[in-house]
C-alpha cells in the first residue's frame, strides 16, 4: 500500500527566517491586514506568538545561561509582558488540578451539580 503524497498547503502562514539563520535573541514578525501580529523569536529554542494587542516594539529580558550567569537578551514586547503574567494562570492550573470532580460518592447527583 502506497501512502499518498506529501502536499503543503497555504494556509496563510506569513513567511519568517528559517531557524536554522536565526541566533539567540533574533527576532521575525509579520502583521496581517487584521492587525494580527505573528512573531518568531529566538531563544535557546524557536518560540512563536500571536498577538492582536503588541505591536512590534522590543525590550531586554535577562537569560540564564548553562554557568548561572545572566545575559541581556532583545526580545518582543509580549514576551515580557507574558512572562510577567504567567503566574496568575499558573496558580489557577495548579488549584484546578488540587480538586478532584470525580471523587466517589454515594449521592450521584453531587456529580451532575459539580458538572454543570
Amino acid at each position: 500500500m502506497q501512502s499518498a503524497p506529501f502536499v503543503l498547503i497555504d494556509l496563510g502562514y506569513p513567511n519568517l527566517l528559517m531557524i536554522k539563520k536565526m541566533k539567540r535573541g533574533d527576532l521575525d514578525y509579520q502583521i496581517s491586514d487584521q492587525g494580527i501580529s505573528f512573531f518568531k523569536w529566538k531563544d535557546n529554542r524557536s518560540v512563536h506568538f500571536l498577538s492582536n494587542y503588541h505591536g512590534n516594539d522590543t525590550c531586554k529580558v535577562q537569560r540564564r545561561l548553562k554557568d548561572g550567569t545572566k545575559i541581556d537578551v532583545t526580545a518582543p514586547i509580549v514576551v515580557k509582558d507574558y512572562n510577567g503574567h504567567m503566574g496568575g494562570i499558573d496558580k489557577a492550573d495548579m488549584v484546578r488540578a488540587i480538586y478532584d470532580r470525580d471523587r466517589k460518592s454515594k449521592k450521584w447527583w453531587h456529580r451532575l451539580f459539580l458538572l454543570c
